[in-house]
C-alpha cells in the first residue's frame, strides 16, 4: 500500500485515500523520457522502502509560546507538539488546527481541495502523497480579518529511512489579510527522510497572503513538494521559497489565476551545496482577464552542485489583458558547479504583456579584489557578495524568516571553504 488512511478519518477522506492509490497503482515512477524529469533522475531511489512516519493520535499539543505570532502549530516527526492561537483571534473565527482534526468541522472545502489535488496530480510522487499523507497543518481567516502579525507552521521531521508526508491548508475568506511563516527542518545526524509535502493556498476575492515556506531537512534527505495556489478576483499572493536542505530537491508551485485582476508573486532563493541536485518549476497559470504574476529565482551553486529552473507562463485564451514576468538567475561558485535555467512561454491570447529571462554568472574578481583590497580576507569578501546578492529577494520577508535563511547560507558558505 502507497498510503494507509487512518481509523479514526472520516469515510470521505477514506474514500479520497482509495481513489490516489488506485491512481498510484496505475502509475510509474516519473523517469527522464518525461520532460518535466528529464534532468533529475529519481530511478536509483527506492522509495516504497522508507516506512511512514508514525503518528498518533493520542496526547494534547502543550500551549505554544505565540511572542511576536499570532498563532503557532509546531510538529514533532509527525506529531502535534504544540499549538496556539491568539484568544481574540480564535473569538473572530480565526481556526488553527492539525488537518486530521479539521477534516470533520471542514468536510466541504477540504474534500474539494483533496479531490482536486488528486485529478491534478500528474506523476506518481504527486498522487503518492494524497494517499499516504501523514500530517499537517489547517489556517482558516474568516472574510474581512486583517492579521499583521505572522502565523507559524513548524515541521521538524525526524527518522532514518521514514517516509513523511505533511500536507498545508491556508484558506482566507473575502477580503482578509495574513501572513503564515512555513519551515520544514531535519537533523544533521546522517538520517534519510523522504519528505513527500503538500501545500494548498485559497484566497476567496480581495483577500492577501503572505507565505513564506522554507525548507532546511539535513543532507542525505529526499524533498519533494506538490503547492497549489487558487486566487481570487482582485487578490494578492506573495509566495517566497528558500530551499537550503535535502540531497535531492524537487518541487513545483502551480498558481491558478483565476480571478479578474488577481495578483500573484512567486519569489525564491535557493543554495546548492557539493552533491546536491535541486530542481525547481514555477507555473503561472492565468484563467482570467487582468491578471498579473511575476516569478523572481535566484540561486547559488557550489561546485560539484546542480541546480534545475523550470518556469512556465500559462495564458489561457480569455484571459486578456494578462501582464506576467519570469526571470531565474544564477550565481555559480565553482568550476564543476552546474545550474539549467528552462523558462517557457505558452500563450493562448494576443492581449498581453508576457516576458522572460535567464542569467548564470560567477562573482566578480574586481569586486573580490576591491573587498580584500579593503583587508577583508577571501572568506569575507565571497560571503558579502553572495549575501548581497540574495538580500534584494529577501527583503520583503519576516525578519526572523530573512535572518534565519541568511544565516544558513552564511553557513554553507563558510562550510564550503
Amino acid at each position: 500500500m502507497a498510503g494507509k488512511a487512518m481509523s479514526a478519518e472520516p469515510s470521505w477522506m477514506q474514500e479520497l485515500r482509495a481513489k490516489a492509490q488506485e491512481r498510484f497503482d496505475a502509475m510509474s515512477w516519473p523517469t527522464t523520457a518525461d520532460e518535466e524529469w528529464r534532468r533529475t533522475d529519481v530511478s536509483g531511489i527506492n522509495a516504497l522502502s522508507f516506512a511512514p512516519v508514525a503518528v498518533s493520535a493520542a496526547g494534547k499539543p502543550a500551549p505554544a509560546n505565540r511572542e511576536g505570532v499570532a498563532g503557532k502549530l509546531a510538529f514533532d516527526a509527525g506529531k502535534p507538539v504544540e499549538m496556539g492561537l491568539d484568544p481574540a483571534l480564535e473569538a473572530k473565527g480565526v481556526r488553527l488546527m492539525s488537518l486530521a482534526e479539521a477534516l470533520e468541522k471542514f468536510e466541504r472545502p477540504l474534500s474539494d481541495i483533496f479531490d482536486e489535488g488528486v485529478d491534478a496530480a500528474d506523476n506518481r510522487f504527486a498522487v503518492w502523497h494524497y494517499a499516504a499523507w501523514s500530517h499537517g497543518a489547517f489556517l482558516m481567516v474568516p472574510a474581512g480579518l486583517e492579521i499583521k502579525e505572522p502565523f507559524l507552521i513548524d515541521f521538524s521531521e525526524k527518522g532514518d529511512g521514514v517516509l513523511s508526508s505533511p500536507h498545508v491548508v491556508v484558506m482566507l475568506g473575502e477580503g482578509a489579510r495574513a501572513s503564515v511563516i512555513h519551515r520544514i527542518t531535519g537533523h544533521q545526524t546522517g538520517e534519510r527522510i523522504l519528505c513527500n509535502a503538500g501545500l494548498d493556498l485559497v484566497l476567496a476575492d480581495a483577500a492577501g497572503l503572505d507565505y513564506s515556506e522554507g525548507q532546511y531537512l539535513g543532507p542525505q534527505s529526499l524533498y519533494f513538494r506538490q503547492a497549489r495556489t487558487r486566487i481570487g478576483r482582485d487578490s494578492l499572493l506573495r509566495h517566497f521559497d528558500a530551499s537550503l536542505g535535502a540531497q535531492l530537491v524537487k518541487t513545483r508551485i502551480d498558481c491558478g489565476l483565476v480571478g479578474k485582476g488577481s495578483e500573484a508573486y512567486l519569489n525564491g532563493v535557493y543554495y546548492c551545496r557539493t552533491g546536491q541536485h535541486m530542481d525547481i518549476r514555477t507555473v503561472q497559470r492565468h484563467h482570467s482577464p487582468s491578471a498579473t504574476s511575476r516569478a523572481y529565482y535566484k540561486g547559488a551553486v557550489a561546485s560539484g552542485g546542480r541546480t534545475v529552473f523550470q518556469g512556465l507562463i500559462e495564458v489561457d485564451e480569455g484571459a486578456s489583458g494578462t501582464d506576467a514576468y519570469l526571470t531565474n538567475r544564477n550565481l555559480l561558485l565553482g568550476d564543476a558547479a552546474r545550474s539549467d535555467s528552462i523558462p517557457t512561454l505558452r500563450i493562448g491570447n494576443n492581449d498581453v504583456r508576457c516576458s522572460h529571462g535567464s542569467t548564470t554568472g560567477r562573482l566578480s574578481e574586481e569586486e573580490l579584489f576591491y573587498l580584500e583590497s579593503r583587508g577583508l580576507s577571501r572568506a569575507e569578501s565571497r560571503e558579502m557578495l553572495v549575501i548581497g546578492y540574495f538580500e534584494d529577494l529577501l527583503d520583503h520577508a519576516p525578519v526572523s524568516y530573512r535572518e534565519g535563511t541568511l544565516d544558513l547560507i552564511r553557513q554553507r558558505l563558510a562550510s564550503a571553504a
